[in-house]
């Protein structure tokens, strides 16, 4: 963790031309630069000792649930390096390219732009709660997401004036990470997955969105009914 190696292999290379490559080896950066290797770590020795705790009563449940919630985190940190990856560049075609290059592993005379973000749509606004359960249970194991979900939360992150923001020069400095709050960045990240739950056309996405509010509404509605006659 202390001396971070990046490899990058001869058909990454061959296939990626140079500012791809600047894109590839910045998004690596910023897993180095943002630590993620902990729990990647713990997310690998977890999955290498499964076998343990699979043997244990109620082990394999708790186990499974800890491993999803890690890849959950994995995902979510090729998020944050492709933006990493896109601030080095500063050039959202550069991504979107690299994004469909590994897609495809074709070059972009095969492919077309238009298609691959409908192909992103389609899957992220599924109306269908069988595709939604299927799609849960194909991610669950996965450490990345699809490349075209990548590449389509990156054109969001940037349209939606954050990228802009930190390119003028609006974002945390490392200086200030000793008065940083882990329960600040936690409510940041609450409100980041309610938001995008809120916003989804994905059928199960809405489900748990919706049952999160109703158990907000009646957690009000108690404590407004026994908080209140508690204190009389």
């Amino acid at each position: 963790m202390n001396k971070p190696v990046i490899v990058l292999n001869s058909g990454l290379i061959d296939l990626l031309d140079e500012e791809e490559l600047r894109f590839v080896i910045a998004h690596e950066l910023g897993h180095a630069l943002s630590g993620h290797n902990v729990y990647r770590t713990l997310l690998l020795r977890l999955m290498g000792m499964s076998g343990i705790f699979y043997a244990l009563p109620g082990g394999a449940l708790g186990l499974r649930a800890i491993i999803a919630a890690l890849m959950e985190w994995s995902r979510k940190s090729e998020l944050s390096a492709d933006r990493a990856g896109l601030l080095a560049t500063q050039d959202p075609a550069v991504a979107t390219r690299v994004h469909m290059k590994l897609a495809s592993g074709g070059h972009l005379d095969d492919l077309d732009i238009t298609s691959f973000f409908a192909q992103a749509s389609e899957y992220e606004e599924t109306e269908d709660l069988r595709d939604s359960v299927l799609k849960l249970f194909l991610v669950e194991g996965q450490s990345h997401p699809f490349n075209v979900v990548r590449a389509s939360e990156l054109r969001r992150w940037t349209e939606s004036g954050e990228y802009t923001s930190i390119l003028k020069g609006s974002y945390p400095r490392r200086e200030d990470d000793a008065t940083a709050k882990v329960s600040d960045a936690a409510r940041d990240a609450a409100k980041s997955y309610s938001a995008a739950f809120a916003s989804t056309r994905d059928t199960l996405g809405r489900l748990v969105h919706d049952v999160a509010g109703f158990m907000g509404s009646a957690k009000l509605w108690i404590d407004e009914k026994f908080g209140s006659r508690g204190t009389e």
